[in-house]
């Protein structure tokens, strides 16, 4: 039976999807026409409308639901109102200790129950980035900076996602410590760590994905050529600071949070709750869907992959230095090529012809790639893939 958070939590979550994903839905099909030729349709304009205003009602019901089962009146519900900008404030906002709501949220002694991971999710992905968001924002109004341009900034942008990944570190960890999880057995750090295993992973899984998402990206610019324009345009740095700050946080920072997150919590605390095999399943699909990419499934496959190794193991270092290395690989090409090229040419725009003629003549090379990479893969899964009713690297780690 879910809790009055639980409860809130959901109907937050529907409220934010009926509001955001058809306009993130339309906004992709928009990016393939040329929008300033495209006459507005009415009726659309009515829908999205309605959507939004549904999905309104949903959202601050649930808001009104959330204070409630923190202790507080309903009419701190009212913050709903300010959209995704209230969930800071709700979600940080401290629990009333006398709270009789919160007695129904007392549970057995076992951490993982006490983690609602739908609440830690908003808080990490939306709630927290918001929230500095906000407070930059106001930092350069207060000095009359032009803070749009501040925003555009790669300098800005890289150090941004690691004071967010940093600010999670100072928030969850003494959290997750407080009611109990024993860091240790997480990680597993006593079981030995396989390099062979995870050189081996690593390679075959960056050739399959390297090679699928070329198959993929060359799909996609046939149907929305804009979208892949600009995908292939995007540039991550333009100097070599900037190429620090990323390289930091995209080798180091982002799999240390991201394999303790869905893999420490979220795929154990599934696991626990639906079996082994779901929570292997879905929390890989959240996994992927996070990253707001189009290559979901190479990423469900690696996430599954990440998933496997850490039930072999018991031990997260191995998924995190696979996590590390396949990083580092995707991102040593691109700084050679940085080091490699003149400025003209790094500034030198690719348009959707140039790179189909590109990838065409390669387009039977990647297919081969894929079908060799994604067999190996494949069998590593069916041999590797544990027991619906095997036990959590966590607790099979308790020395008792």
């Amino acid at each position: 039976m879910k809790t009055p958070k639980e409860k809130a939590i959901a109907l937050v979550l529907i409220g934010l999807a009926i509001q955001f994903i058809p306009l993130f839905i339309i906004g992709l099909l928009f990016s393939s026409v040329n929008v300033k030729n495209s006459p507005p349709n009415l009726l659309l304009s009515f829908l999205i409308l309605d959507l939004f205003l549904l999905g309104y009602i949903f959202f601050i019901k649930g808001c009104c639901l959330y204070a409630k089962s923190k202790g507080y009146s309903s009419k701190w519900g009212s913050l709903g109102l300010l959209s995704v900008f209230s969930l800071p404030i709700l979600l940080f906002l401290p629990p009333k200790k006398n709270s009789s709501s919160l007695q129904s949220e007392k549970l057995p002694n076992n951490p993982f129950e006490k983690i609602n991971i739908p609440e830690d999710s908003l808080t990490i992905f939306i709630a927290m980035p918001v929230l500095l968001y906000s407070a930059f924002t106001l930092f350069f109004l207060l000095n009359n900076t032009n803070f749009s341009n501040v925003f555009k900034d790669l300098s800005f942008t890289n150090s941004f996602y690691i004071v967010v990944q940093l600010s999670w570190v100072c928030i969850f960890l003494p959290k997750y410590e407080e009611i109990g999880l024993n860091f240790n057995r997480i990680v597993g750090y006593k079981n030995p760590v396989n390099l062979k295993l995870i050189s081996v992973i690593v390679i075959v899984n960056f050739v399959f994905n390297e090679a699928f998402d070329s198959l993929a990206l060359y799909n996609l610019s046939l149907i929305v050529p804009n979208y892949v324009e600009k995908y292939i345009n995007e540039k991550q740095y333009t100097s070599i600071s900037q190429m620090i700050l990323w390289s930091c946080s995209a080798i180091l920072l982002a799999p240390l949070f991201e394999e303790f997150f869905f893999r420490g919590i979220v795929l154990q605390k599934w696991a626990i709750k639906w079996g082994v095999s779901a929570g292997i399943l879905i929390s890989s699909l959240f996994f992927s869907i996070i990253h707001f990419r189009f290559d979901i499934f190479p990423l469900v496959l690696t996430g599954i992959l990440f998933s496997i190794l850490y039930f072999k193991t018991r031990n997260l270092i191995t998924p995190f230095l696979c996590h590390l290395f396949y990083n580092a690989l995707a991102i040593i090409p691109s700084a050679i090529k940085y080091f490699s090229e003149s400025a003209i040419e790094r500034d030198k725009f690719v348009s959707v012809k140039d790179y189909q003629a590109l990838i065409q003549p390669l387009l039977g090379q990647q297919i081969l790639l894929v079908a060799i990479s994604f067999s190996f893969l494949i069998y590593f899964v069916y041999k590797n893939f544990p027991k619906n009713d095997a036990v959590i690297p966590y607790y099979a780690n308790d020395p008792k």
